[in-house]
């Protein structure tokens, strides 16, 4: 009967053999260096394609032992069946091409496989340890011995060659114990018990690359979990290309469900990929209409695209995504006041615009004006009218580029003109007479100005009146012929 005293001595035990387990066999430099090795072999003897994916293989045999874990949950209570099933797993998603996650999947079985070949594996862990340590330092991958491919049938092949490389633990035990240390037999066999390595990662490659027999213990829920892993893979890569082209490398392995589109488009929008996400969750509301979740997402997206629009002020973009969003749901708490808001910002925007463009055609009109004045020499009047037309130019803000520029243009020649005009004044020496001409010229053009407004005003309605007038006659016209 299991007590709570049994329940907690199995934990205990479990914790030491997920520890034993995780401090893997050989030190990480060998391990990577039989990989790497082994992946050499396959491109110059087999002719097997693996070096242009190396850097991926490479990767796969560097993770780290959570991450190992996570792959292989039955390595460390049975570390062979964790290599059969990943050998049943690769062979069924074995594709014509071999991607970069396929290779990293390699790198990775071929670590487990180092690890698991390596002698001292069944030592205590303190002899191992040292063994380990001294091996990484003293491996020369010149002096391997590489055998011919041979693939794997059963596990049992792989029984033998675990049996053959701890075969020389006691020895090698007792040799650091009395001191001797790497000295002696680890060093005499460390070429011969490396080499094992190399051969056992090469062949288990071998084998899952020319196997022509079907995986019939691979499910396809386990396919799904290797696809999902391949995207995760891809979209950390961060290459948009190889993500687009995931689904056409894949699809011929499993069928895509929508709880994979989700999660797919989930790692897609967490890696910033957001309008590629929400491709995925388009899919998934095809073929899953009650996923309100996804619902959510959808529209949360339109939100987010509409808020950082109205943060750089592009209204019309906003507002297109706050109706996108409620478009996608239309219960969204808050997107028809957004909505409604940045409908009333645009208006107010238009109506600033158009205050703005008033203004510049009053300053036009009023510089003409001037020019017309300053034809009969009235240069006071005209200083007065350009003056108005400074004031009008003035009130255009900065909000809008056109309006902006005109401004500034209108501006500077109207301030131009308004100098002009003033030494057009002084030079006008019949106005004044003595030593005090400053002061009759500041009272000239002081008397000058006064009522300038009402007169500039006059003229623009009689301006009006008169082609009023002669749009009408021109209209009356036939009616005034006499037949």
């Amino acid at each position: 009967m299991f007590t709570h005293r049994n329940i907690k001595s199995g934990c205990i035990l479990l914790t030491l053999l997920l520890c034993a387990g995780t401090a893997g066999a050989w030190g990480p430099r060998t391990q990577l260096a039989i990989v790497n090795t082994a992946l050499n072999l396959m491109s110059r003897e087999q002719n097997v394609p693996l070096t242009r994916l190396q850097k991926d293989i490479r990767a796969g045999a560097s993770i780290d032992d959570e991450a190992l874990q996570e792959l292989y949950p039955d390595l460390v209570m049975d570390p062979l069946r964790a290599i059969e099933n990943e050998l049943a797993l690769l062979t069924a998603a074995r594709r014509p091409k071999l991607d970069a996650y396929y290779a990293f999947r390699l790198g990775t079985l071929g670590k487990v496989t180092a690890s698991v070949t390596a002698p001292m594996s069944k030592a205590d862990a303190v002899s191992r340890e040292k063994y380990y340590d001294d091996a990484d330092q003293a491996v020369d991958l010149g002096a391997l011995a590489p055998a011919p491919r041979r693939v794997f049938d059963t596990m049992k092949h792989f029984e033998r060659i675990i049996r053959e490389a701890n075969a020389s633990n006691d020895l090698i035990t007792s040799e650091y114990q009395s001191g001797i240390g790497f000295r002696g037999a680890a060093t005499s066999r460390l070429a011969t018990d490396v080499s094992r390595s190399v051969n056992a990662v090469a062949d288990i490659w071998w084998t899952i690359i020319t196997s022509r027999a079907v995986a019939g213990n691979i499910s396809e829920e386990q396919l799904r979990r290797y696809v999902l892993k391949g995207y995760a893979y891809r979209i950390e890569r961060g290459n948009l290309a190889e993500i687009e082209a995931a689904e056409e490398y894949y699809a011929g392995l499993v069928s895509f469900t929508p709880d994979m589109r989700a999660r797919i488009g989930d790692m897609l929008y967490d890696a910033g990929f957001r309008e590629r996400a929400v491709r995925e969750y388009e899919m998934t509301l095809a073929a899953a209409p009650e996923r309100r979740d996804v619902v959510g997402k959808i529209s949360e997206y339109y939100m987010e695209v509409a808020e950082e629009a109205l943060a750089k002020e592009q209204l019309e973009e906003a507002l297109a995504g706050f109706e996108k969003a409620l478009a996608a749901n239309a219960l969204h708490p808050t997107a028809e006041q957004r909505r409604l808001e940045t409908q009333a910002m645009i208006v107010k925007r238009d109506a600033q615009q158009t205050e703005y463009q008033t203004l510049l055609e009053q300053a036009d009109e009023l510089r003409n004006l001037a020019e017309q004045e300053a034809g009969r020499a009235r240069y006071a009047e005209a200083v007065a009218l350009l003056q108005q037309s400074e004031a009008a130019y003035t009130s255009v803000g900065d909000e809008f580029p056109a309006e902006a520029q005109r401004r500034a243009r209108g501006l500077r020649e109207t301030q131009y003109r308004i100098m002009e005009l003033k030494q057009m004044l002084l030079n006008n020496t019949q106005a004044f007479s003595g030593a005090g001409f400053a002061a009759d010229t500041a009272r000239l053009v002081e008397e000058s100005s006064r009522g300038i407004e009402d007169e500039a005003l006059a003229a623009i309605l009689e301006r009006a009146y008169q082609a009023e007038i002669e749009e009408l006659l021109r209209r009356m016209q036939p009616l005034l012929i006499i037949e």
